[in-house]
């Protein structure tokens, strides 16, 4: 009889066509799977580096922006040569970003500079670039142009601002122009390139439009080097804006993120790259991870249910990229909203630098006025005067605290380890004649060293002191201040004896522009304790007050106790 039925010899056969499919596809899907996970790796680099540019071109544009004021300071267009001296290093102290600025005359001829007399001017240059001073007086707008180091002497590279210095005619009396160092551009690049989970960027490097580098991590600023590698010649050539690729650093496989600086508002930039590099094992390893155990798990499986298994990995990747799209939805609000906080901060910024202009002229007149008709007018007139000379004069206080206020997240410092009791020290100096006028005593116990920024802590200190000095009760003021650890974190008290203050103004008095006197009785322009809570939440702190009326006042704050860096790290980051 001829039975038909599956062959004894077809049925492993077709067991085996089954597996051998199966595996074909298990590989298809990890492949595919791969393909996916590498692509948003690379996309969330590219994101992060075009980040990085955006703060570069803002942070350029407020260079940008603080040469156009220091071109309409009347000081610096009718002064003396000590006065422009003082004038252009308190800008310098000010600002923080400059090594050197100075005015010429109508011929080019340096007027003023910052610097002690008689000493180069700092970076090594003492004449601000003859074509930069024609092509200003030419075309009377703000010019920029980058300053090539040399490895021959100690010059940095660094980049020129200059702008026109025209009388109230328009004539042309001359230019300022400041010189910012590209090395302050590295604490930028240093604190934004946070770029995996799995650790720090192997390199990261700035480059000219032409390709050159301006700046790398691991190469001090000197004279631009040309780029070696091919790949990322063919970026710099090319007309993307962001994106990454595969490339070899030294021999070492690398994944670059690449972004191209675009300007800020008016500013329209230089138009460079910065490149972040990591180490490609490193950064797809998770990756790599994922795919070979899916791999040993469809090894495993038996036949009948490779099929079910490559099922499930494709609904499970097609869920993770559904996650991975909601995740960078988030990521792009987050990036909008913190890009809108920063806008804001800006607006602030560059509201108080546009408002400088004409009350320095209205400053500027009244005193004028004033010294010239003080007493050949009725007294009517020269009260009125005055009033209008010291309305000019708090005001100018209220702008300058009011950028001060702006400044304390946009342009904060690095937290190094910082000596509390040396900046007590430097902040009773600065309030020497304050505290000798007041007949105080200030005294403080044991204070330790924390990690802070150090130009931030110092301002807290000096207007906790300044606070007590000012709201002094009829005895002489008593001062101090103390510190102790209370866990994770350290608390620190400014106690007084003055006026005092009703418990139920503790909160008030941190809100901007808040004030419980009048100016007549206490000067001030309402932004001190507020920035003091700014400097402290920067921190990650938190400041309060305790007080009866009458009985004195103590202010308290913490601070976190961070762990400070060891001697090598030290070391290390000094030599960077």
């Amino acid at each position: 009889m001829d039975r038909r039925g599956v062959s004894p010899v077809s049925l492993p056969a077709v067991l085996v066509l089954c597996f051998v499919t199966a595996i074909a596809l298990d590989v298809y899907a990890l492949f595919f799977l791969r393909t996916l996970l590498v692509n948003d790796k690379g996309t969330e680099l590219a994101q992060t580096t075009a980040n990085v540019a955006h703060t570069l071109d803002r942070v350029l544009f407020e260079r940008y922006e603080d040469i156009r004021v220091f071109a309409t300071d009347q000081t610096l267009l009718e002064g003396t040569r000590n006065e422009k001296s003082k004038r252009l290093e308190k800008y310098k102290d000010l600002y923080g970003y400059y090594a050197w600025i100075g005015t010429t005359d109508a011929a080019g001829r340096l007027t003023a500079t910052t610097g002690l007399p008689g000493r180069p001017a700092a970076g090594g240059i003492d004449s601000v670039p003859e074509t930069l001073f024609e092509t200003v007086r030419r075309t009377r707008q703000v010019q920029l142009d980058v300053v090539r180091g040399s490895r021959e002497s100690d010059d940095a590279a660094a980049i020129l601002f200059s702008a026109a210095l025209d009388d109230p005619r328009g004539d042309f009396q001359g230019v300022v122009t400041s010189r910012m160092p590209l090395e302050h551009l590295r604490a930028i690049l240093e604190h934004e390139q946070d770029v995996t989970e799995e650790g720090e960027a192997v390199d990261w490097l700035l480059l000219d439009r032409d390709g050159r580098i301006l700046l790398q991590k691991h190469r001090p600023t000197s004279s631009p080097v040309a780029l070696q590698s091919a790949s990322l010649r063919e970026v710099v050539h090319g007309r993307n804006r962001n994106g990454f690729l595969e490339d070899e650093r030294d021999g070492t496989p690398v994944v670059t993120g690449f972004a191209r600086t675009g300007g800020y508002r008016d500013f329209a930039g230089f138009g460079w790259i910065v490149l972040v590099q990591v180490d490609r094992a490193q950064a797809y390893a998770p990756i790599n991870k994922l795919v070979w155990m899916v791999g040993l798990v469809g090894l495993l499986i038996v036949t009948p249910l490779t099929g079910f298994g490559i099922v499930i990995s494709r609904k499970l990747a097609r869920e993770r990229q559904d996650l991975l799209q909601a995740r960078q939805k988030l990521q792009t609000s987050i990036t909008e909203l913190a890009r809108s906080n920063s806008d804001l901060q800006q607006f602030a910024y560059v509201a108080s630098h546009d408002l400088q202009e004409p009350l320095r002229m209205v400053a500027s007149y009244t005193q004028l006025l004033a010294k010239r008709y003080k007493g050949r007018l009725d007294e009517d007139a020269d009260e009125f005067i005055a009033y209008a000379v010291n309305g000019a004069s708090r005001m100018q206080a209220l702008i300058q605290d009011l950028l001060a206020f702006s400044r304390v997240d946009s342009q904060g410092q690095r937290f190094e380890p910082t000596s509390v009791e040396t900046l007590l020290g430097y902040a009773l100096d600065n309030l020497k004649g304050a505290i000798e006028e007041a007949g105080a005593v200030v005294t403080h116990g044991p204070l330790p060293d924390v990690m802070a920024d150090e130009r931030q802590f110092l301002h807290l200190l000096q207007n906790l002191v300044s606070n007590a000095l000012k709201f002094r009760g009829p005895e002489p003021p008593r001062i101090h201040l103390s510190a102790e650890r209370r866990g994770s974190e350290w608390l620190f008290s400014v106690r007084d004896n003055g006026i005092g203050i009703d418990p139920q103004y503790k909160e008030r008095i941190f809100v901007l522009f808040q004030r419980l006197h009048t100016n007549a009785e206490y000067p001030g322009t309402g932004i001190g304790l507020a920035l003091c809570k700014k400097i402290v939440e920067r921190h990650g702190g938190r400041i309060w007050m305790e007080s009866q009326l009458g009985q004195g006042a103590t202010f308290y704050f913490t601070l976190p106790d961070r762990a400070m860096p060891s001697s090598a790290d030290a070391a290390a980051h000094s030599n960077r």
